[in-house]
Formats: structure tokens, sequence, C-alpha cells
């Protein structure tokens, strides 16, 4: 990966972004419980294969304001496809993901944020998450998510240190996947490490972003 910032003012950034890299692509059927009666020659070979991975992206912040823009994979590479007649599918699509967010200051010990990301692929409709975030005396955060016709989930987290914060989130799944699962647990831990002595760099980090 990588990155190089354009300082457009005293208060604006633009950060533009490269990335390069492999996907691998492996499939075994071996073990497969299939029917008795199998005659889907789909699953007769096992595949192996290795395709480039090529991303760009653009990110623009002011002091409490920031958008971005980025397509992890511009390649389209194609996994499974036509062979023998048989019509095998599997690709990755180009998606394009856009986002922004903005922190409002009610009081000195009061801090708000709201922000979107969206998510466009061909051939699907088009998914964001609208979140809604307060950080309460630079040490307390919580907020809550809403995904479109996909999901809901709540987070908070705590800071125990100025370099350790810990924190708990739970996602709640609204589409037809809900019958078979019960939401999603995760607990986080987030840290910084001022390993090159670089901690004013870090003091100016947008960790609230």
């Amino acid at each position: 990966d990588f990155a190089y910032i354009l300082k457009l003012d005293e208060k604006s950034n633009l950060s533009l972004g490269l990335k390069g890299g492999i996907t691998t692509f492996e499939t075994n059927f071996n073990g497969f419980r299939l029917p008795e009666v199998q005659d889907d020659p789909a699953f007769n070979e096992n595949l192996n294969n290795t395709y480039p991975n090529i991303g760009i992206g653009a990110f623009y912040n002011r002091d409490k304001f920031y958008a971005g823009l980025s397509i992890p994979n511009l390649l389209t590479s194609k996994h499974i496809e036509n062979k023998d007649g048989i019509t095998r599918l599997g690709a990755e699509a180009i998606h394009l993901f856009g986002m922004a967010g903005y922190v409002f200051d009610v009081n000195s010990n009061l801090k708000l944020k709201p922000s979107i990301l969206t998510k466009i692929v061909s051939g699907a409709p088009v998914t964001a998450d609208f979140s809604f975030n307060a950080l309460f005396n630079n040490r307390l955060e919580g907020g809550i998510s809403y995904r479109t016709d996909d999901s809901v989930s709540a987070m908070f987290n705590i800071s125990i240190i100025p370099s350790l914060r810990i924190g708990y989130a739970y996602d709640y799944t609204l589409s037809n996947l809900g019958a078979f699962n019960n939401g999603s647990h995760e607990i986080f831990v987030l840290f910084n490490l001022d390993l090159w002595g670089l901690k004013k760099g870090y003091d100016k980090s947008p960790r609230f972003y």
C-alpha cells in the first residue's frame, strides 16, 4: 500500500492511496456430502488460481469534516467461467465505496458525529450504512448504526488510558438471514503505539473520525 498526503491549506488535507497485491481462489470439494445421484460436473474438479489486485482511494479531511472514495479492486477477475459448454459463475465485480462524516461540538464535554458509508456495485442495490456516534468527555463513546435492508447495530467503548480503549458492539440482522442467526457480538481493543517517538503526530490523529 502507498499513500500520499497533499496539504491543501492550513486546515485541510487530501490523501491519495494506491494498493497492489494478489487474490488467491481455491475450492476443495473433497469430503462434500452430495446427494446419491449427483450429475453436476461443477463439483468434479477443485480449483486453485491466483489473480492480480489493484485498488485506489482518496480521502479529504478538515478539522471536523471528512469524505472519501475508494475502489478496493479495479480488476474483474473471473474465478469460474464457461468450460466444456457448462456455465460456472464466479467473479469479483468492481465495488465503489463512498463515505462522509462531520463532528459537531455541542459543548466542551459532548461531541456528536453523524456519518454515512455507501457501497455501489453493478447488478446489486445500493447499500448504505447510517451511523450516529456520541463522545462524552473525550473518554466514553457510544453509537448506533443502520444498514439499509440488512441490519442494525450498537456499540460503546471507553478510554482506559490515553493510548488504550476497549469496547463492545452488537449487530442484529433484519433481513431473512435473521432466521439463521441471533446477531453477532464483538469485543474490540484500540491502542496506539508510539514506536518512533512521534507523539505529536498521534495527538493530531482524528480518532473520533
